[in-house]
């Protein structure tokens, strides 16, 4: 009895051997459009990671924009917050609004803030991470990481921009790997059906 062509991945695509050739030719398309975009983005990184950390900053920037807008919403008219709650959430929304405006403002100092904060979460991470290694089953690689995670972040504060332009460049590399992955995997995808 024979077992009709199928790709064990795709099962909820159907099991006929029309619905497999389908579904590889519509993950193949996917992986090859996902490949040339994630290059795309990869090589501009790369090519120009100073406009790629501005662009990153003023995405950083708009975004603490609308989580100030949203805080202050919440606190003025945020159902079940107390007194104390609204007050903090008012406070909070003004500071990260204003924090949004500057950053918008003069972009240069938007990318060393965003460089501080990156700093300040490695720093955060490794501590963290060297706490909890004393529990970790691999308590040598926690050790390392944690102390990799400090020493980065301290980095990025005397790095600031430069550090967030090696970043992107760090993220421009990395992208470019997931466009030779994807497009490996657009190859092979086909032959999984056969």
């Amino acid at each position: 009895m024979s077992t009709p062509n199928n790709v064990s991945g795709f099962i909820y695509y159907g099991n006929s051997a029309e619905a497999t050739k389908q579904t590889v030719k519509t993950v193949r398309t996917g992986l090859i459009i996902g490949a040339i975009v994630t290059a795309i983005v990869g090589i501009l990184m790369l090519a120009f990671p100073g406009k790629t950390a501005v662009l990153a900053a003023i995405i950083f920037g708009v975004f603490v924009l609308v989580r100030g807008i949203v805080r202050i919403v919440v606190g003025i008219g945020g159902p079940g917050l107390t007194g104390l709650g609204r007050t903090v959430s008012i406070i909070l929304g003004v500071i990260l609004l204003a924090a949004g405006v500057f950053i918008l403002i003069d972009i240069n100092r938007g990318i060393e803030v965003l460089a501080i904060i990156i700093g300040i979460s490695w720093i955060i991470d490794g501590i963290a991470t060297l706490i909890e290694s004393s529990r970790a089953a691999a308590r040598a690689f926690s050790i390392v990481t944690g102390i990799i995670s400090v020493l980065a972040g301290v980095g990025m504060f005397f790095l600031g921009g430069l550090g967030v332009e090696l970043i992107m460049v760090l993220i421009g590399s990395i992208a470019l790997a997931l466009a030779v992955v994807q497009i490996i995997g657009a190859a092979t995808v086909g032959r999984m059906s056969r």
